[in-house]
């Protein structure tokens, strides 16, 4: 499963004062305003910018992190060219509300005339999202009238918990435009202080790095960096973010300037030291063996078995983080061995790797743990000799002939299925002797299927009633029950509404009548309920005309830009597959139906048909996209596909009163 490390409070942006700058530590201090920022009407290293970051700075002390917490200070000043850019005055600062607190928030806006606008609105609190039960919130607020040509700046301040926080890194891509920033970074003085600081950059100029300072700390200048554009169905930021890493590594570790191979067999070994360590209780591990397999078993029905006994380990990691007291309460141990996660029933996302591990080996198969880069954070390079991008565990085990990549803690995902971010990426598969790289297996579409089947009625006004069953298959039902996995019955009913209701035309009712399925991983997520589609067809001189495609297309939305800045990166290939069944109103029958159309582009392909029954009418839909990654140069052709999918899906059904056919 995928992990946060607990040394980064990752999500905020970490913007520090240069050393030779004034520190701006109270809310009343501003920079001065060049009359020719406030007189700018473009960017003219990139015109046609919405907005530019003219100026950031902020200072970031950890020098006692472990005794009082660390410290960030924080300010941005941004120049509004465009109506689009005003948005840049709705600011967010998340953090993780576990690990930090903001204790400072303001702001201003500048007139294009040059007068000010102080921010006293309200400062708000929302939960961005869960990550491994950690919570991370944001403050948010909007600056006041904020209008193309003015300048806002805001500046906030975050104070960390004590002994939270020994790596840090400046993210020095920004959505926009950055004309010029200045870091500055203190680390820590305290207790492990001697390990040996380590500091990776990536994307900046060549000429560009942090330089030590007299007084211990680091600084560093940056000019004219690019932003990083977002856009749909994009890769992660983070390996095209240009930043800087602060990290400390172990003395006896191999330094990140060795070669690769000893750097990775030193964590290969390291880490097969903690698995075997974890393992080693051989008689406990034999004993659940027996009661799960049976003699006769065939080597696959053995791993599935295991996989099903390790998924039944209440796993904490998936859990909301709990305060002292609730773990006083609930009296949860810290699991030694495989022998206490057995006994006890609980452990976190590691601990259940290791179990599968142990219980495979037991079995007779060869077993170790594999540790990757999630797709959904990180890339895998192993000549950059940098652990922190294997943030990702499961589990490799060799049956027969075959090889297996499982991960037991993703405990909506059955057998044979890997959650989409560890699929197709890299790691280091370990064992005693050291590590080797190796890949994960490429997801294929029939792996994240949509099956939607409708038994829909016309009315004689061109409404559409009628019942609906969808079933999500793989990843499409493995991510909406992990996503979902706190909702009550209410919550997953209103979530799958709004999901169906997201495919109909604007105006239409979904109301659902069952959910099958939701706790038995190893089967489809099936839904049924019955909808309503107002004035669906268009009526002239007895006739009906109604599109053959009943569900409509969210890809348009993420192909709806000409232009395209990144490569196109889908999280998985996938299918959709649809069979609509209409019946027209008594009187009625088929006229024409548009001919079947076939798109096959091999990469993606989308066919679709229209048979007259008695009485109606009947669509079959087929789409499939099988790729994860298309080019920049690919984007229009797969544009265009799509497009050809709409106007197909559009087609019209010609259908009219049977006696003015007669006629």
């Amino acid at each position: 499963m995928n992990r946060t490390r607990t040394t980064m409070r990752g999500v905020v942006i970490l913007i520090v004062l240069f050393a030779a700058l004034p520190r701006l530590s109270r809310a009343d201090d501003w920079l001065p305003v060049p009359p020719e920022d406030l007189a700018l009407k473009d960017n003219p290293k990139q015109p046609g910018a919405d907005a530019m970051i003219l100026y950031r700075q902020v200072v970031v002390d950890a020098s006692k992190a472990s005794i009082s917490g660390d410290s960030e200070e924080e300010y941005v000043r941004i120049k509004v060219f465009t109506q689009e850019g005003t948005k840049q005055g709705h600011v967010e600062i998340g953090y993780h509300a576990e690990n930090a607190s903001v204790s400072l928030v303001v702001g201003r806006t500048i007139r294009p005339d040059g007068s000010i606008v102080k921010f006293d609105g309200q400062v708000l609190e929302t939960t961005l999202e869960r990550v491994t039960g950690a919570r991370i919130l944001a403050k948010t607020f909007t600056l006041p009238d904020v209008q193309p040509g003015c300048i806002i700046e805001y500046k906030y301040s975050l104070q960390g918990k004590p002994e939270q926080v020994l790596d840090w890194g400046w993210t020095v891509s920004q959505p926009i435009y950055t004309r010029e920033a200045h870091f500055s970074y203190t680390p820590y003085t305290g207790y492990g202080s001697n390990l040996r600081p380590v500091i990776r950059r990536n994307m900046l100029p060549a000429d560009t790095a942090p330089q030590a300072q007299a007084n211990g700390s680091y600084v560093m200048v940056v000019h004219d960096i690019p932003g990083i554009v977002e856009e749909p169905l994009m890769p992660p930021a983070r390996p095209l973010q240009a930043r800087v890493e602060f990290e400390y590594e172990d003395p006896d570790a191999p330094s990140a300037t060795e070669p690769s191979p000893k750097y990775w067999n030193y964590y290969a070994k390291k880490w097969s030291d903690d698995l075997e360590k974890f393992i080693d209780k051989k008689k406990a591990l034999e004993q659940e063996v027996s009661k799960i397999l049976s003699p006769g078993d065939a080597p696959e029905a053995k791993l599935r078995k295991i996989y099903t006994r390790v998924q039944q380990i209440r796993n904490l990691d998936q859990e909301d983080e709990k305060t002292v007291k609730e773990n006083k309460d609930e009296n949860l141990k810290p699991n030694a061995s495989v022998e206490d996660v057995l006994n006890r029933g609980y452990a976190h996302s590691r601990q259940v790797n290791y179990l599968f591990v142990g219980l495979a080996r037991a079995a007779g198969f060869d077993s170790t743990e594999v540790y990757v880069a999630p797709r959904n954070r990180e890339l895998f390079t192993p000549a950059a000799n940098d652990v922190s991008e294997l943030s990702d565990e499961l589990v490799w085990v060799h049956a027969g002939s075959q090889d297996y990549y499982l991960d037991p803690s993703a405990h909506y995902f059955p057998f044979g299925l890997l959650p989409w971010y560890e699929t197709a990426t890299a790691g280091i598969r370990v064992d005693k002797r050291g590590g080797s790289v190796v890949s994960t297996p490429n997801p294929v579409s029939s792996d994240a299927t949509l099956v939607r089947n409708a038994d829909l009625e016309v009315t004689q006004d061109g409404e559409i009633t009628g019942t609906v069953q969808v079933e999500f298959t793989g990843q499409r039902a493995g991510m909406i029950r992990d996503e979902r996995r706190k909702d009550d019955e209410t919550g997953r009913t209103r979530y799958l509404e709004d999901m169906i209701k997201a495919w109909l035309p604007t105006g239409s009712e979904f109301e659902v009548s069952k959910i099958a399925n939701w706790e038995n991983i190893s089967q489809p997520i099936h839904v049924e309920g019955t909808l309503k589609i107002p004035s669906y067809s268009t009526s002239a001189s007895r006739r009906m005309l109604l599109p053959l495609e009943v569900f409509q297309m969210p890809q348009m939305q993420e192909f709806a830009s000409e232009k395209r800045v990144n490569v196109v990166y889908f999280h998985y290939p996938y299918e959709e597959i649809d069979d609509v069944k209409l019946r027209f109103p008594l009187g009625y029958k088929v006229e024409s139906v548009p001919p079947a159309r076939n798109v096959n582009l091999g990469a993606v392909s989308c066919e679709i048909s229209a048979t007259a029954l008695d009485g109606g009418v009947e669509i079959k839909r087929h789409l499939a996209q099988r790729n994860l990654i298309f080019t920049k140069d690919e984007y229009q052709v797969v544009r265009r596909f799509f497009g050809t999918v709409k106007t197909n899906d559009n087609a019209q059904i010609l259908f009219q009163n049977a006696q003015s056919a007669h006629n």
